[in-house]
């Protein structure tokens, strides 16, 4: 298969070979369906260890919470086959790793281990900020933020005023009723502190919980503030940053220009890299110009380094990139041939560093681009040889330029694309197979691009191979 087709067929298999999986796994469904679970548990352990149950209802009530464990085992599990590599998986979900050990009897060192599941709540937090923040880009504010943050505080003080009354009724001398074990958690919460000491071995563990809880929701809700502030004092400064651990099969858009955002919304538009992440490396790189373009940023993120640098090349991923374009990038006082000297240079270090990469390279001069062949970049294109010839064509032909627009975008109309030659096909000569592709694919048959040859536009005579690929006209949906 043609290495243009490859990587955009390890686009669609990337993350460990289970697309399907990650789109199940990221889906608001499977949020919300975990969440209710997160929360079940939770209940279910408050109700096994601070209340007294009968034996027939405590088996019952562990067995449940056995079941629900095993599905965490198995929603952890999902999570670690769709991770970049188990290191990173860890480095995520070591907390919800331990919260899951104590479904095995030899890991019950004591019941009150079993409160470890609780840190599973503050993965609500995480997925619904996740899985809502369009509700925040309609209202453009921190209504989710902040919901989150009640959500814990009443889940804590309700939490609060069950425990105290269950285990400090009548023995603390501030607390003869639930109202009172209300109050008395509210305030405890609101504080930080307890004014009579617990007395009971339950009360303390209830009101070091609550401090816990105390400690999150007042951090939660300083972190909320403080990015609201910094995003409104400095928001043409906050970028979403690179994690290079969390970089799989994305794309490279090196060096920034005005090509840059029609670059990226291409890529976005483009089925074959819908689950591909894109990431500018530039000192130059700014996420404010491409929202200013009307650019969706959410799969995009920016490195601002020196391109041509390999320690920048290696953090920005490139061993595990699947395409990377290099943009001819200006600078102050640099000549065209400093700007192509910069492409080359980092041109042959990417495919130095990955030798299957697909590698896209813009430079001014003509005599520069058997440099790049011969280093093994695939496609290089010359800084206004395109476009010029495109100018000269639609001059001469009226209403031409409505023809290249339309194919050159994914934004409507048609495009360009590669297909693997339908099994009806194969063995027909080109002229035999375009009625055939239309009528069954709807496709109009412009090219064939044999194996290891050249691509050839509208061959009537050439046999089509199993191993060709053809060039078609596509509809956009």
């Amino acid at each position: 298969m043609h290495r243009r087709v490859k990587f955009k067929y390890e686009i669609e298999t990337s993350a460990k070979s289970f697309p399907w999986l990650r789109s199940f796994v990221d889906s608001t469904f499977f949020g919300i369906g975990l969440m209710f679970l997160i929360v079940l548990s939770v209940i279910l352990i408050i109700i096994e260890v601070f209340f007294t149950l009968s034996p027939g209802h405590l088996t019952t009530l562990q067995t449940i919470n056995d079941v629900l464990t095993l599905i965490f085992i198995v929603e952890l599990s999902l999570r670690w086959l769709i991770s970049v590599s188990t290191a990173s998986f860890l480095k995520g979900f070591w907390i919800d790793i331990i919260a899951v050990m104590p479904v095995f009897r030899i890991f019950r060192i004591g019941r009150i281990l079993r409160i470890l599941r609780l840190f599973r709540v503050f993965s609500i937090g995480s997925s619904f900020q996740s899985r809502f923040t369009f509700i925040g880009k309609i209202f453009e504010s921190r209504l989710v933020e902040f919901g989150i943050i009640s959500s814990f505080a009443v889940f804590a003080i309700v939490f609060g005023a069950v425990g105290l009354a269950q285990f400090e009724t009548g023995l603390s001398t501030d607390i003869s009723s639930p109202v009172d074990a209300f109050w008395k958690a509210l305030f405890s919460m609101m504080a930080g502190e307890y004014a009579d000491y617990p007395r009971s071995i339950g009360g303390k563990i209830v009101f070091l919980i609550l401090l816990i809880f105390e400690m999150g929701v007042f951090a939660m809700v300083t972190g909320t503030i403080s990015a609201i502030m910094v995003e409104k004092l400095k928001e043409s400064t906050m970028h979403k940053p690179a994690n290079p651990d969390e970089l799989n099969k994305h794309i490279l858009i090196c060096g920034f220009s005005a090509k840059a955002a029609i670059l990226a919304n291409e890529f976005l538009l483009d089925p074959a890299f819908k689950s591909a992440e894109i990431l500018l490396v530039s000192e130059k790189a700014s996420l404010d110009v491409l929202k200013a373009r009307g650019i969706q940023t959410d799969r995009i993120s920016m490195l601002n380094e020196d391109f041509t640098r390999m320690e920048t090349l290696k953090k920005a991923g490139v061993e595990r990139a699947v395409a990377a374009v290099i943009l001819s990038e200006h600078g102050e006082n640099r000549t065209t041939r400093d700007i192509d000297a910069r492409t080359i240079l980092a041109a042959l270090t990417i495919e130095k560093l990955n030798p299957k990469i697909h590698t896209s390279a813009e430079i001014y001069n003509e005599e520069y681009a058997s440099h790049l062949k011969m280093g093994g970049v695939e496609d290089v294109v010359i800084q206004g040889e395109v476009s010029g010839k495109l100018l000269a064509r639609i001059s001469m032909h009226e209403g031409l330029l409505a023809f290249f627009k339309d194919l050159l975008s994914r934004e409507s109309g048609h495009t360009l694309t590669f297909i693997d030659p339908p099994q009806e096909v194969i063995g027909l000569t080109c002229s035999d197979a375009i009625a055939i592709i239309y009528r069954e694919l709807g496709f109009t048959m412009v090219g064939i691009k044999p194996k290891k040859e050249p691509l050839k536009i509208n061959p009537n005579g050439h046999i089509i191979n199993s191993t060709d690929e053809i060039l078609v006209i596509n509809p956009v949906n």
